[in-house]
């Protein structure tokens, strides 16, 4: 069942009596008076005072004249009632509302879309009868005006289809308004201006478009009939002024980090989360909960930043990309030292820019770290790779630890330790505590506590695949002239590579 809503569109209405003569005022006769009845109807009241400023001055110049009534505004003229009637009908058949959105931008609805239709209630036929023709010296000297209302019905569920399918109601078109908010720019704490956007208030367009319905009129500004949502804070509100000023004496602080991969900021914005924040808007500084902040914070900084031990990728000498990890080579943020430095920065909001405290460095930035000065420890290939600046200048076959549990070679990215001539390396003591093995070497250089590099005199050969069965107990056995040309060129925490190509398997 269609619904309709019936409205009494208000118009002005002057009632004028003519065949009236000025010459000695003579009262003209009333059959002549009712045979010219008239009425005018204007669209709203300030067309009906354009047609009044036009009626006072024939007045004025005595001149019985009606040309004042071919004005744009005027509606009806010179019409019986009948004739009014037919007109207003007539006028709701073409009827059109044009609805201007912001950016000039607009769209029309037509009332046949909606069964937009004038509804004859008989009201002009009574206006006219209740005329009195002998009062025409009134009606020659003093316009009577009238409300007249006009009856106008249509179908409710139609209008809200039609409303709802305008182009500037779709999903895609709403754009959500913005509120104004503090933000922190240029080493203070600012209020960032609120945005317009381009949301429409339903419930407010469509009062505005009933109310227009109901007048008659044939546009509407939405943005002036606040059809718009709007933004619930603007730049001018007094709690965004007073939590700036408490913010830019709490809170505004700039640490930038110097980082291998570039910088990270900490900011205002974020310390103000570490504030105590009042249910009437007020900041305050809670200590606890600051030192609280700052350790967490920091602690998440090692936990992003922190490469030691963690995946780093590798190009093989023999053209492999590969991904190594573990080891003791890489940066490591000191979390104490940090947290004590970044109190001080926040306490006296400072604006600074430097590293953050670390216990380890790696060497380089370049080359995920390792530069153009390390050795590839190839455990798969087992031959090592020393590079200089780029460029291989030394390289030899190797064994390296048996390929057991407790024996094998661990991969991962290392400094070398130290290094040391003329070494007695010993293994874990046995049952009778006596060390499981005894080595003289003559260049012994550690990079993963007891692994490392040494020659190995009671090796005849290496490489191939003596390590999987008969390798040594993790350590990278040299032949004699290689270990010691190595030994002359390395120096201390030079990046030490242990890779296998496509990972390992034990065998025990």
């Amino acid at each position: 069942m269609r619904k309709f809503r019936k409205y009494t569109a208000t118009a002005l209405v002057a009632m004028m009596v003519a065949g009236m003569t000025m010459s000695g005022y003579q009262p003209a006769d009333v059959s002549a008076s009712q045979e010219s009845e008239y009425i005018i109807v204007t669209k709203d009241k300030k067309s009906m005072k354009t047609v009044e400023s036009k009626y006072n001055t024939m007045i004025d110049t005595q001149e019985q004249n009606t040309d004042f009534l071919k004005d744009e505004n005027v509606l009806v003229s010179k019409m019986t009632a009948k004739e009014a009637e037919d007109a207003y009908r007539k006028e709701t058949e073409t009827y059109q509302l044009t609805l201007t959105f912001r950016g000039d931008e607009s769209e029309t609805i037509a009332g046949k879309d909606f069964d937009y239709t004038y509804q004859d209630d008989g009201e002009i036929e009574s206006f006219l009868k209740k005329q009195n023709p002998f009062l025409w010296m009134k009606y020659w000297f003093e316009q009577s005006k009238y409300e007249l209302k006009r009856g106008i019905v249509y179908d409710e569920d139609k209008l809200e289809k039609k409303l709802n399918n305008l182009s500037h109601l779709s999903e895609e078109s709403q754009e959500a308004p913005v509120d104004a908010k503090i933000v922190y720019k240029e080493d203070q704490f600012v209020v960032k201006k609120e945005k317009q956007g381009t949301t429409i208030d339903t419930d407010a367009l469509g009062k505005a478009v009933e109310q227009a319905l109901k007048e008659g009129e044939e546009t509407l500004n939405v943005e002036q009939a606040n059809g718009y949502v709007k933004p619930a804070v603007t730049k001018d509100s007094e709690l965004l002024a007073k939590q700036k000023k408490q913010l830019n004496e709490l809170a505004n602080v700039q640490v930038t980090y110097e980082l291998p991969e570039g910088e990270k900021v900490l900011n205002g914005n974020t310390v103000k989360k570490w504030l105590n924040l009042d249910e009437d808007g007020n900041y305050s500084l809670d200590q606890d909960k600051m030192n609280a902040k700052i350790k967490k914070y920091v602690k998440k900084l090692a936990e992003e930043f922190d490469t030691l031990g963690k995946e780093r990728p590798f190009h093989t000498t023999s053209g492999l990309d590969v991904t190594v990890t573990g080891g003791n080579y890489g940066w490591k943020i000191d979390q104490k030292a940090e947290i004590k430095v970044l109190k001080k920065n926040i306490k006296n909001q400072q604006q600074v820019t430097r590293k953050p405290e670390y216990s380890q460095e790696e060497l380089y930035t370049d080359n995920h770290g390792l530069g153009d000065t390390y050795i590839e420890v190839n455990l798969t290939e087992q031959h090592l790779y020393y590079y200089k600046k780029g460029k291989v200048v030394l390289d030899t076959p190797f064994v390296s630890g048996r390929m057991t549990k407790d024996r094998f070679t661990p991969p991962g990215v290392y400094f070398l330790t130290y290094k040391q001539k003329d070494r007695i390396l010993r293994g874990r003591p046995n049952a009778s505590g006596q060390p499981s093995y005894q080595s003289h070497v003559n260049y012994w250089m550690p990079f993963n506590g007891g692994i490392g590099l040494h020659d190995a005199s009671w090796r005849s050969s290496f490489g191939g695949k003596i390590y999987i069965y008969s390798g040594s107990h993790g350590c990278i056995n040299l032949p004699g002239k290689k270990a010691a040309k190595i030994y002359e060129m390395i120096n201390k925490e030079t990046p030490i590579v242990c890779v296998y190509n496509n990972g390992y398997k034990l065998h025990g």
